[in-house]
C-alpha cells in the first residue's frame, strides 16, 4: 500500500463517521483487520529481530515486543469475531517484503543491532500511526477503549526502542 494511500474506503467511512454516528459494523471489521494485519506483522519482525541481535538486552526487548504484539493481534482476532466479521489471515504484502528483505541483510551480515533498532522504530511508527487513524474514527466505545489501550502499548513500546536507538548512538558517538 503507497505510504500516503489511506488503508480504510474513503467513502464508506466518510458516511459512516459523519459526527455523532458510529461506524457501521462492516467498517468496524474493516479496520480491526487492518489493524491485525498490522500487528500480525510486527509480531513476526520483532521474532526475525530477536534472532538477528546479540544483545541480550535487546533480545529480550523484542521478545517483549513480539509478545505485546501477539496479544495484540489475539485481541483483535477476537473484536472481529464478536463483531461477527471474519478475521484477515496473514499480515500486509509490505510486511512480509520487510520481513524478507531483514532476512537478506541478516544472512549478508548488514544487520547491525543499529540498522536493527532504525527497522523497529519505523515499523512502531507505523503502528502508532494506524492506531492514530483508527482511533480518530467514530468507532463502538468498547472498541475504542480496547484500541486505546494497544495504542497505549504501542506508543510505549515505540519509546523503548526509540532510547534504545538513541543510547545507542550516542554511545557510539562518545567512542568516536
Amino acid at each position: 500500500m503507497a505510504k500516503d494511500q489511506n488503508p480504510f474506503p474513503a467513502d464508506d467511512l466518510a458516511r459512516d463517521s459523519l459526527p455523532g454516528d458510529v461506524l457501521s459494523t462492516d467498517s468496524v471489521v474493516h479496520v480491526l483487520n487492518h489493524l491485525l494485519a498490522g500487528a500480525r506483522d510486527d509480531a513476526h519482525a520483532f521474532r526475525v529481530y530477536t534472532d538477528e541481535v546479540k544483545a541480550h538486552r535487546l533480545k529480550e526487548v523484542f521478545a517483549s515486543r513480539a509478545a505485546q504484539c501477539q496479544a495484540a493481534a489475539s485481541q483483535l482476532v477476537e473484536l472481529v469475531i464478536t463483531c461477527g466479521g471474519q478475521p484477515a489471515g496473514g499480515g500486509t504484502a509490505l510486511g512480509a517484503v520487510h520481513r524478507g528483505w531483514a532476512h537478506v541483510k541478516a544472512a549478508m551480515g548488514a544487520a547491525s543491532e543499529s540498522s536493527v533498532l532504525d527497522a523497529c522504530a519505523r515499523a512502531d511508527d507505523a503502528a502508532v500511526a494506524r492506531y492514530r487513524e483508527a482511533l480518530a474514527l467514530r468507532l463502538p466505545m468498547g472498541i475504542r477503549q480496547i484500541l486505546q489501550m494497544q495504542a497505549h502499548d504501542a506508543q510505549r513500546g515505540h519509546a523503548q526502542v526509540r532510547l534504545l536507538r538513541n543510547t545507542l548512538r550516542a554511545c557510539r558517538q562518545s567512542q568516536l
